[in-house]
């Protein structure tokens, strides 16, 4: 069984994949939103630095 496999989405099931991601995320937010508040600029920070390299993937030409 090999744990990463090559495989083309169709668009819904990216699209259902991501509000699955999203809902997670607010229900990890609401859980843990003591946490998250002290450290917001943190998260902020993280989550701009983890955009980086799939955008500079996206968009580089080769």
């Amino acid at each position: 069984m090999k744990l990463f496999i090559t495989k083309i989405w169709n668009w819904w099931d990216i699209a259902i994949l991501k509000w699955c991601c999203v809902f997670y995320g607010m229900i990890a937010g609401a859980y843990f939103h003591e946490i998250v508040t002290q450290y917001v600029w943190l998260f902020l920070v993280a989550a701009i630095l983890l955009t980086i390299r799939p955008a500079i993937a996206y968009w580089k030409t080769d």
